[in-house]
């Protein structure tokens, strides 16, 4: 009897390991999240789960979660329970539907080890747009070689004649993309791989 009653609580405790595994933003809350409030319908709950379609998981634009005035800030937090030991983050915002992204801010090797949570300023030369994308993606120091994205559907209050310039989002550990290995000594610069491979600008 106690055999078998250990049994199932070691399940449920693998179980339960399973759902907190890996990360993903909570806020603002990304596209198919069950934080959405603007997806009715089933939602993602495999949201923590590692990039298997850039970007943004193949998702299709969704509902306005937030509306931020150029100058202002996006208020950032990310959930779950597996940081993989950090990593590189990036935030970055796109205003063709995903096709490009420009860079807004950055995070070298411990990202998600000190915080969880993030302010990350949209520049006040923004401009107005109802179809932005902001992104959050994630390389993790250790373990499987993986990236991580999650998409939320903003509207910047801007200017008519606005603009916003930054770095090429980087990408790695998927298909046709190279290969970021484990850093766990801190030292691994991501953009290194932007000059061995000349796929991003810095």
């Amino acid at each position: 009897m106690f055999s078998n009653l250990l049994q199932s609580a070691l399940c449920l405790l693998g179980l339960a390991t399973l759902t907190v595994a890996h990360m993903e933003m909570v806020q603002p809350p990304p596209r198919r999240s069950k934080y959405n409030p603007t997806w009715t319908a089933s939602p993602d709950y495999n949201m923590v789960n590692p990039l298997g379609i850039y970007p943004c998981k193949g998702y299709d634009q969704g509902g306005i979660v937030q509306t931020v005035k150029a100058g202002g800030s996006i208020q950032v937090k990310i959930g779950g329970g597996a940081t993989h030991g950090g990593g590189h983050c990036q935030f970055a915002i796109s205003y063709d539907k995903g096709k490009t992204f420009a860079v807004l801010e950055t995070i070298y090797n411990n990202c998600l080890i000190a915080s969880t949570e993030y302010s990350v300023n949209i520049p006040s030369t923004a401009g107005s747009s109802k179809n932005v994308v902001f992104a959050w993606a994630w390389i993790n120091k250790i373990g499987n070689r993986e990236y991580y994205m999650n998409c939320a559907d903003l509207e910047i209050q801007g200017s008519a004649n606005g603009y916003i310039t930054g770095p090429k989002l980087l990408v790695a550990n998927l298909p046709g993309y190279p290969t970021i290995p484990e850093f766990p000594g801190g030292r691994s610069h991501p953009y290194r791989y932007c000059n061995t491979y000349h796929f991003c600008n810095t």
